[in-house]
């Protein structure tokens, strides 16, 4: 078993400390369940002592020597806020040491598929934004549902740019997609920057309609979190995973932050076609260099000349 979630861990009893046995293709022994005070918890017994790993605020890794041929490894979610993550975490740790027979190879696997990991389990302090929520909902969903399937998985990773810093949100050779999130009553989209939709290259707005649902609303990818869970699975490459957590820790957020169980229901994606003749403000607009920063807004209705397929 190498994919958990709720239903998992949700299917072992309440009692402090139990935990139950994964079957798992490999020399290491894996365990789920709680520990002594009640924290979700995975285990994994090796023979030989394992590599030192350190806790983070919101995960707690116990190790220690039960007999000379007895050594656990456990890691214990403290807070509950960050289950959605902790379940992808599980889910990618069994997977790191799934058909290895060498011990301490296996063991030095797991322990630098945690340190990928170990920042996504650190505690944010930032203060969060309904619109940053909205925005990297939008980018997760385009990148799940639309650009790995157009792509790739690895490429789509590859091409996510907002987050480098860059204009657009995705980029792959000449082609480009600016994201914009907004809800459903909304009638107008802001333009953050002259850059956005400047190119010389055609490239493509799309516009992601959004409706808030309920907390107990799902449908596997209703949340920033499931949609990241949904991406993990996909990623099969060590890299690959590498590069979309460090592009995820960018937005400088958590993802044991309350607001990435927000749920919402994606009403519409629309693409329009950005070329000559779109809309748009450019660099040559900005007559005057004292101008450091320019944003603007679309009126919706106006762009459906510019609709595509």
């Amino acid at each position: 078993m190498n994919n958990f979630g709720k239903d998992v861990f949700e299917s072992i009893s309440n009692e402090m400390g139990t935990q139950k046995m994964i079957e798992v293709n490999s020399i290491i022994k894996v365990y789920y369940g709680l520990s002594n005070e009640g924290n979700l918890r995975l285990s994994f017994m090796s023979s030989v002592s394992p590599p030192k790993m350190d806790s983070t605020k919101l995960l707690k890794v116990v190790q220690g020597k039960e007999t000379d041929k007895v050594y656990w490894t456990n890691f214990d979610l403290l807070e509950s806020t960050a289950k959605q993550v902790f379940y992808s975490f599980c889910s990618d740790l069994v997977a790191a040491v799934d058909g290895l027979n060498d011990e301490k190879k296996a063991l030095i696997y797991l322990k630098n598929r945690f340190h990928i990991w170990k920042s996504m389990f650190k505690k944010s302090n930032n203060g969060i934004s309904a619109e940053l929520i909205k925005g990297l909902f939008g980018e997760l969903y385009f990148l799940d549902t639309i650009v790995s399937e157009k792509y790739g998985i690895d490429e789509a990773v590859s091409s996510w740019s907002g987050t480098d810093g860059t204009a657009k949100d995705f980029s792959k050779d000449t082609d480009w997609f600016e994201i914009k999130a907004i809800t459903t009553s909304s009638v107008s989209v802001k333009i953050s920057s002259v850059s956005q939709l400047s190119s010389e290259t055609t490239g493509h707005l799309v516009i992601i309609r959004l409706e808030t649902m309920s907390p107990v609303y799902t449908n596997g990818k209703s949340s920033i979190g499931e949609l990241f869970h949904s991406i993990l699975q996909k990623i099969e490459l060590d890299e690959t995973k590498e590069l979309f957590l460090g592009k995820i820790l960018t937005y400088g957020i958590s993802l044991s932050d309350e607001c990435c169980a927000e749920k919402f229901n994606v009403v519409s994606v629309q693409f329009y076609l950005v070329t000559d003749g779109f809309p748009r403000l450019i660099e040559e607009d900005i007559k005057h260099k004292e101008i450091c920063k320019v944003s603007y807004k679309l009126i919706i209705n106006s762009l459906e000349r510019f609709k595509e397929e």
